[in-house]
């Protein structure tokens, strides 16, 4: 690892505690530096502003977590289970990272193309993890033959497009807090619809 790489996770590390403290939004480049023991001056030399930290951080930390969410839905038997507890686990960890930072509807706006921009990779990762474990329970004969990368891109798109569904209506109502508790249970709902389908 590298200096520049080492000073980015440090840099990465003490953002994440003062946005944990204080917020995204109420934290300043300021707070970050005093930190990590650096001048506002070297950090825009890493970053360009706090949301870019932001980013970044939050991406990394997302791919750390949905590598060992992975590790622990193999040890589920069967795949209704295993898609299950794995479409539910990420959607609950995508919005607690937005509500663990504090971040207002005003910078949500700001930083979510840039996040879907670098998302996109991981999201591919996520769709083929998905069609392995479709692919295998055709194999086994759990459910019928179906096209498994057109089914795992189904799946993870509609439960996005119901968390960004919600996001969006609160923008537009100026609320303070987004509520995700219908939007996880119409997901577990067509969940439950879409197996009932898939079973021999």
């Amino acid at each position: 690892m590298n200096k520049k790489h080492q000073v980015k996770e440090k840099i990465g590390r003490g953002a994440m505690q003062c946005f944990g403290k204080y917020g995204l939004d109420k934290t300043t480049l300021d707070d970050i530096a005093h930190t990590v023991g650096l001048n506002k001056a070297s950090l825009y030399y890493y970053y360009k502003s706090k949301e870019d930290i932001f980013i970044e951080v939050a991406l990394k930390e997302g791919h750390d977590f949905i590598a060992a969410l992975q590790e622990k839905v193999v040890q589920k038997k069967g795949v209704e289970n295993q898609v299950a507890f794995y479409m539910t686990t990420r959607f609950n960890y995508y919005k607690n990272v937005l509500n663990m930072n504090r971040v207002s509807l005003d910078t949500l706006n700001k930083i979510l193309p840039r996040f879907f921009e670098l998302y996109d990779e991981m999201m591919k990762q996520e769709k083929k993890f998905l069609s392995q474990l479709l692919k295998k329970a055709v194999t086994n004969g759990e459910i019928i033959k179906i096209n498994a990368e057109k089914t795992a891109s189904v799946l993870i798109n509609i439960s996005d497009a119901l968390k960004h569904s919600v996001e969006q209506q609160a923008m537009l109502r100026m609320e303070s807090r987004i509520d995700y508790t219908n939007s996880l249970d119409d997901m577990k709902f067509l969940m439950k619809l879409f197996f009932n389908g898939l079973k021999k």
